[in-house]
């Protein structure tokens, strides 16, 4: 069973979003790796064509849905034919540390501990409960924000805990690209969007943690200063018919767009002023980091993952949690100071590109890989 590694998630969309560099890395090191998560929104064909064997687990988002009761025994069944498991999202890696056996070695990759600042006492009570019941194991833990790093040296062995920069993000692909007066005027017909109106944009999914209304309150405050924005709402979730009903009440139509789940990211930024994310709790969020590579200033809420990226007023500006007046304010001031805008922007990119770029953390993560093999 040597030199074989299971990636485990709970929902396919982690793997394609952040796990392919990873699985080509222990592809090209010759290791027979295999994928369990939950495929049912996204079939991952074009990984079993590279020679990844996928199975499905029923894992489910809810900590409580009966699901994940099957997901267990499945993931117990399935992770016997595999040495190393490579762990991330809460569910799931909560469930595997659980089934795993003393043969295994398990690779925690901590994307934003469930219990957090904005929590609740009781639950964040609970979650930090589930983690000691579930790592008295041995096991590595990588965490990817500084505020969770605090946190785990209060849970576990400190000699197993390692901080990575996340898990990078393809800098050449966002590379910041000026597009051409005429690329800059299809993109805006094609989004309705006049050419001279400035773009905001806000990337992701539609829940209540993302914070949406927030955004819709701020562009009600920033409409009385001035008319030339849009924002984008970009991403996809159980709130969109609300927040779309939420926009038609404010009437704010003409400067709100929901846009959607989008594949084309770096086209959207390349028109994009100001990068937003106001949510209540994240890990280390990738859309900031595109943002951010895109040489975009960020305004963001001040909390754990966030403030690991943007650091106020030199790559953007970080405000309070629901604080749609704070929000306002700091894209009015980036929207009235064009200079100031840009300075933090390119300062944003090289932040991203020193520490995480794609290269960069897989660097990081090689030497854990390293480490993790000399335990054997």
């Amino acid at each position: 069973m040597s030199k074989s590694v299971l990636f485990i998630t709970t929902i396919s969309r982690t793997v394609q979003a952040f796990l392919i560099p990873h699985i080509c890395y222990f592809l090209e090191q010759g290791y027979r790796v295999g994928i369990a998560t939950n495929t049912e929104d996204e079939p991952l064909d074009h990984l079993t064509e590279m020679g990844v064997t996928v199975h499905y687990v029923p894992f489910n988002r809810k900590v409580l849905c009966r699901k994940n009761w099957r997901a267990f025994k499945r993931i117990k069944k399935v992770s016997k034919d595999y040495d190393i498991l490579h762990l991330h999202t809460p569910v799931a890696s909560f469930l595997a540390r659980m089934a795993a056996s003393r043969q295994h070695r398990i690779l925690y990759m901590v994307h934003g501990f469930h219990f957090h600042e904005g929590g609740r006492s009781w639950t964040n009570w609970i979650y930090i409960l589930a983690e000691r019941a579930a790592g008295w194991r041995p096991q590595t833990v990588v965490v990817t924000n500084r505020d969770d790093l605090k946190a785990a040296r209060r849970l576990l062995p400190n000699n197993k805990i390692h901080y990575v920069h996340g898990v990078g993000v393809d800098t050449e692909q966002f590379k910041k690209r000026v597009p051409s007066k005429e690329e800059t005027r299809k993109q805006k017909v094609a989004l309705g969007i006049a050419k001279h109106v400035r773009v905001l944009t806000h990337i992701a999914e539609l829940n209540e943690n993302k914070r949406q209304f927030d955004v819709i309150d701020a562009c009600a405050l920033m409409r009385k200063e001035r008319d030339d924005f849009m924002v984008l709402l970009v991403g996809s979730g159980e709130r969109e018919e609300m927040i779309r009903q939420y926009i038609r009440s404010r009437q704010l139509d003409d400067h709100i767009k929901c846009l959607g789940f989008r594949s084309d990211i770096p086209d959207l930024l390349a028109i994009t002023d100001i990068g937003l994310l106001v949510s209540i709790r994240e890990g280390l969020p990738r859309s900031i980091m595109e943002m951010m590579a895109s040489q975009i200033p960020v305004v963001a809420t001040d909390i754990r993952g966030n403030r690991d990226l943007v650091e106020n007023e030199e790559t953007g500006f970080l405000v309070p949690v629901q604080t749609p007046e704070a929000i306002a304010e700091k894209c009015l001031f980036l929207l009235e100071n064009k200079q100031l805008a840009r300075q933090l922007g390119v300062k944003g990119r090289e932040k991203i590109e020193a520490y995480f770029s794609l290269p960069a953390v897989l660097k990081e993560m090689e030497a854990i890989y390293k480490e993790l093999n000399n335990e054997r």
